[in-house]
């Protein structure tokens, strides 16, 4: 049987067959829940089948987020539906712009801001309700900024290697959570970083360069790029998943462009940021409460200051797992902070 190959990260965003066979079923139980009653015309496209079913599932795909029907009804708006002022769909910065999607009741409230794979946007993956609604659900708001275009129109992603030519993201994602925090009443003080793919390594670089901006971080299926730092500015809580099968980033890391950038092996990135915080070795393996049981879990939490690491893996590919937004929620609340906010993003060195 004839594989599909994604040739992107964007594909889960808009694809909900993305990685599955031909004639593999697809399941459109989450959209369908989000979209309450539901447009007559998206139950008249017909459901994935054998022959030429991906086109049916990219045209089911396309039509909901196209109708912009993603929000499960009395879900809080997002920034497009309650745009930063009279004129903006969107939250404008120095630098770039970011979407926000609150929880429901008075603040303020904590948030995770969620960073795009690359080839992604914040608004996309707004769109994915499978993926971020469980912390919304959970009172916590979600700030997704956009990563920077390469090119005049080129794919967004992170300047997550620090190159001198990009833009500096660190600092810029700093001006984001401070932004939000100002225009939406947020707690600065429990603003947790996380991310997917590209996200990932970006969050991880975050973690290295500015560990008191934010009161967690958790990078899914991204780690460092090598050359692996010496060594981390501070401790800070981190939770890692990924996946044991992922072949985009491996948790071994693998080489891209004929070998001129180089994806970091996690367990050496682990072990670095171990001896960073000073963490007791060795680790205690197990599995935290909200954790599927067929993961695998490590954690060390014998670690100076407040630091913690916690990796668990899953036998899934270049995925966030279902059930990951559930643990994480579960982690930041083990790790309540605060961190300590630094003024427009600045890093302590």
């Amino acid at each position: 049987m004839k594989t599909v190959k994604a040739k992107g990260e964007f594909l889960p965003y808009l694809d909900p067959c993305h990685g599955r066979r031909d004639d593999a079923p697809c399941s459109f139980a989450p959209w369908r829940r989000a979209l309450g009653r539901g447009p007559r015309l998206l139950r008249q496209i017909p459901r994935r089948t054998a022959a030429g079913g991906r086109i049916a599932c990219l045209a089911r795909a396309v039509l909901l987020c196209a109708a912009g029907l993603a929000l499960a009804p009395g879900e809080p708006a997002r920034a497009a539906d309650a745009p930063c002022d009279a004129d903006a769909p969107a939250c404008e910065i120095a630098g770039g712009r970011y979407f926000v999607r609150l929880p429901a009741g008075p603040g303020p409230h904590p948030a995770v801001m969620f960073l795009h794979g690359y080839g992604g946007s914040g608004d996309g993956a707004l769109r994915a309700p499978a993926r971020l609604g469980p912390l919304i659900a959970g009172g916590w708001a979600v700030i997704a900024p956009d990563g920077a275009r390469r090119g005049a129109d080129g794919p967004r992603g992170w300047n997550a290697m620090a190159w001198p030519q990009g833009r500096d993201d660190v600092a810029f994602l700093g001006a984001v959570a401070d932004d939000a925090a100002r225009r939406f009443g947020l707690d600065r003080a429990r603003i947790a970083a996380s991310g997917f793919s590209a996200g990932g390594m970006m969050t991880w670089r975050l973690m290295c360069d500015a560990p008191d901006a934010y009161v967690a971080f958790a990078p899914v299926a991204g780690t460092l790029w090598k050359p692996i730092p010496a060594r981390c500015a501070g401790p800070a809580p981190l939770l890692h998943v990924h996946g044991t099968a992922d072949t985009v980033v491996p948790m071994a890391g693998r080489s891209l462009g004929g070998g001129r950038i180089v994806q970091g092996d996690l367990t050496e990135a682990l072990a670095m940021l171990r001896a960073s915080m000073g963490c007791a070795e060795p680790g205690r393996a197990g599995l935290p409460p909200a954790a599927p049981a067929d993961w695998q879990g490590e954690t060390w939490a014998d670690c100076a200051g407040r630091g913690a690491i916690t990796l668990l893996t899953h036998g899934g590919g270049h995925v966030a797992p279902r059930g990951w937004a559930e643990v994480a929620l579960a982690f930041f609340a083990a790790h309540p902070g605060p961190a300590i906010p630094l003024a427009q993003g600045e890093a302590r060195r």
